[in-house]
This record gives C-alpha cells, structure tokens and sequence, in this order.
C-alpha cells in the first residue's frame, strides 16, 4: 500500500493582494507570519503524533520548501525537492499583475474558456500545468510505491489530485476543490488484482489550525 499525503504550505505573501492592487507573481518573500504559525503548528501536531514518514518531497517554490523546512525540523527527515510538484508557473518575465487581470483570468478559466491561453508569455497555460499535475502525482506514486510519503505542494496540485487518482470531472475538481494552508488531504493506493485502486482517506484536515497553540 502507498500512502501520500499531500499537504499545503502555509499562507504566503503571494496569495494576498499587494497595497498597490497587484498579485506578485513571483514567490521571493515565502511565508507571511501567519504562514510561519501555521507551519508550526502542523510541526507540533504532527510531532505529538508520531508521525514518521519514509520520505519526505518537497515543491521548490519557496512556499512549500519553507513550510517543509519547518516541519521536518521535527520529523528527522531530510525533505527531497522536487519542480514538478509546483502550483502554476508564472514565468520570469512579468514580477507582478493587477489583481482584476488575475481574477479575470481565473474566471475565464472557471467558465472553461482560455485553457491554452498564457498569463504572461513566459507562463504556463492552465492545460500545460494541468498535464505535468497528472505526470508529478501518478510518479509520485510509483517513486515511493509501498512507502508513507508527505508531499508538501500547492492548492493546484491538491484539486487535480481527485481528477487523477479518482477521475472527477475536471470542471467539478476546479469548482469545488478548494483546500486550506497546511491541510492535509491522504490518498492511499492499493494493489487489487492487475490494477491499483485510489482511496481518500482525508481531506482538508486542519485540527491543529483550530487546536489550542
């Protein structure tokens, strides 16, 4: 049996509004402090719990290898970092957007429009970063077959996750998947005759966001 569980960084400086209406599109600044008091407080809860995974992957974006740096701080674990796991890529040619061009774009993307279209030039389309989701979590898988992995990536890569491992329509996945920072959604697959079969066991667990710090 293979259990990954796929958890999201903390809040971060690039998921709130800069005071000039922009979205900074490049992840520079990480964890807000709030971020930071999420990491670990999911450190702590996971630390209470004995939790001991076999192997630890990390996303590069400076998000989720900081919110994997303090985590691991407790686990003795050494976080392996991977760039296929990341959320969207924004490119390097453009630092920020305004946030109506953001939202505007996500809304046509929502309504099943311009799923081939680039943000920025240098940017993937939301069917490119869709494609390499579904390559990351099915390798995800059959890398660490037989082993617990904590996998710490991105909203993105969590919602295509029920489209990959369960076949939701993708529409639905992009609708009403909508996970928390530091939740932990646990997928485990098991060998039934000649195939595997997906299980969800949890979604959007965040007790230790609620417990008392």
């Amino acid at each position: 049996m293979t259990t990954l569980w796929l958890i999201r960084h903390g809040e971060a400086h690039v998921n709130q509004p800069n005071a000039d209406g922009t979205y900074s599109l490049i992840d520079r600044h990480g964890l807000t402090e709030r971020g930071l008091e999420q990491a670990g407080r999911l450190r702590d809860r996971l630390a209470r719990e004995g939790v001991q995974p076999d192997a630890v992957v990390t996303s590069s974006f400076k998000r989720a290898a900081q919110t994997a740096e303090i985590v691991c701080g407790a686990l003795d674990v050494e976080p392996l970092v991977s760039h296929e796991i990341q959320e969207w890529r924004p490119g390097d040619d453009a630092e920020v957007i305004p946030v109506g061009d953001a939202t505007g774009s996500w809304d046509r993307v929502l309504a099943g429009h311009d799923h081939d279209v680039r943000l920025t030039p240098g940017s993937e389309s939301h069917n490119e970063f869709l494609a390499r989701a579904d390559r990351a979590l099915l390798q995800l898988a059959d890398d660490h077959a037989d082993r617990t992995v904590l996998v710490f990536t991105h909203g993105g890569i969590i919602g295509r996750s029920f489209v990959t491992y369960l076949g939701l329509p993708p529409r639905n996945s992009l609708l009403g998947i909508r996970s928390l920072h530091t939740s932990i959604t646990e997928w485990r697959r098991t060998p039934v005759g000649n195939e595997h079969v997906w299980q969800l066991n949890r979604y959007n667990d965040v007790a230790h966001l609620s417990a008392p710090g």
